[in-house]
């Protein structure tokens, strides 16, 4: 008996060994939500386009080096819903200490942030680095996703999203990602 239990825990911390992190995992964001009505936008530059519900407010941006689709629900109240930000950016990324220490640098010092949760992980089939801290605005708590995704040598992209409030947090958390994994990279 104690032979066959010795094998069942050695199989399963095997298997579980093999199964790659993701972003989603690590959120514990176990179902893709379908947002429903979308429009299509595409980046500025032709990089990317993603489906957002219509009735958002959508704006676009872009520079010689970033060209960005940054869209949010405002037919909800800022607590009930999320602000996200997807931008394709020219130059090279790094995945080590470094950057990870410049990235907590930034949201703990400069941002005034408390990181939650961080770690590397595959996001839309790619080697990706993501970040999840907690701060104040105007005595509003918010919450701030980043999720850094290399895409080429010279070419990769951030997916942001801001949670304000404290009600539905990883609903919103996982909403986010959905939306963020319905992009359709076009390069």
């Amino acid at each position: 008996m104690k032979y066959i239990i010795s094998i069942f825990i050695l199989i399963t911390s095997l298997s579980s060994c093999n199964e790659k992190q993701t972003v989603s995992s690590a959120f514990d964001c176990n179902t893709t939500q379908h947002l429903t009505k979308t429009k299509t936008y595409k980046d500025v530059l032709s990089h990317f386009k993603l489906g957002v519900p219509k009735s958002w407010k959508t704006s676009l941006y872009y520079d010689e080096f970033s060209s960005e689709v940054y869209s949010a629900d405002t037919t909800k109240q800022l607590s009930e819903t999320y602000i996200a930000d997807i931008t394709w950016h020219q130059g090279e990324l790094n995945f080590n200490d470094d950057f990870e220490q410049g990235i907590n640098k930034i949201l703990q010092e400069k941002e005034k942030l408390e990181i939650v949760q961080s770690g590397y992980a595959d996001f839309i089939k790619h080697k990706s680095y993501y970040n999840l801290a907690v701060g104040k605005n105007t005595d509003i708590t918010y919450h701030y996703l980043q999720i850094y995704l290399q895409y080429s040598v010279d070419e990769y992209y951030t997916f942001t999203t801001k949670i304000y409030g404290e009600d539905f947090v990883s609903e919103r958390i996982c909403a986010s990602i959905s939306l963020f994994k319905s992009i359709q990279f076009l390069k």
